[in-house]
């Protein structure tokens, strides 16, 4: 029993550093808004595909090379504390010790000796995971296709009004340095639409 104490205690120890391992990262400095720089001067496209669910930007590789040029992006640009902040390891470890810590927690909760407390804290958990479960159906909860939020691009410009809606960005091969916005709006065959 002691040494079953003692892994947990040492593995609960190990949990609560990994919490604080990224704690002396300072928070990316935000500059103040400037005027946006122009880097490039090319033409756009905008044209409308019925049969596509998603906004598609496809921008060609030269251009985008141009961009990066100009704005003097020539290298990754992404220092060691942008890639440890935004690293999927880290997200992995902390389901590892997440559900580490779980895991005992209930071998502990199992080898007590105190039925009632056991049934309060059983009862506990119960309703926690309920309401996990509950949190992560809601959150999981998949919205309209991109194409629904589109819809109304028309009306909006006649009216002078933003839409927001996802895009998809593709660098291609092309021989032009057009910029195209492909846009999936469907034609409606009601009238007056």
């Amino acid at each position: 029993m002691k040494q079953i104490l003692i892994t947990t205690g040492i593995v609960v120890a190990l949990a609560a550093s990994a919490v604080f391992a990224f704690a002396d990262l300072a928070k990316p400095k935000t500059a103040p808004s400037k005027e946006p720089k122009t880097v490039l001067y090319t033409s756009m496209e905008v044209s409308t595909d019925a049969k596509s669910y998603e906004a598609r930007l496809q921008i060609p590789q030269s251009v985008l090379q141009q961009i990066a040029k100009e704005a003097g992006n020539t290298s990754s640009g992404t220092s060691m504390g942008q890639r440890l902040m935004h690293s999927s390891t880290r997200t992995v470890m902390a389901g590892l010790f997440m559900f580490l810590a779980i895991s005992f927690a209930g071998v502990w909760l199992a080898r007590t000796n105190q039925r009632r407390t056991v049934k309060a804290v059983a009862a506990v958990l119960a309703i926690a995971f309920m309401f996990g479960l509950a949190t992560v159906m809601v959150r999981a909860n998949a919205g309209p296709p991109a194409s629904f939020y589109w819809k109304n691009l028309p009306q909006n410009l006649a009216q002078g009004k933003p839409t927001q809606a996802g895009v998809n960005i593709q660098i291609v091969e092309a021989e032009d340095s057009t910029i195209k916005l492909i846009m999936p709006i469907k034609k409606s065959d009601k009238p007056g639409e």
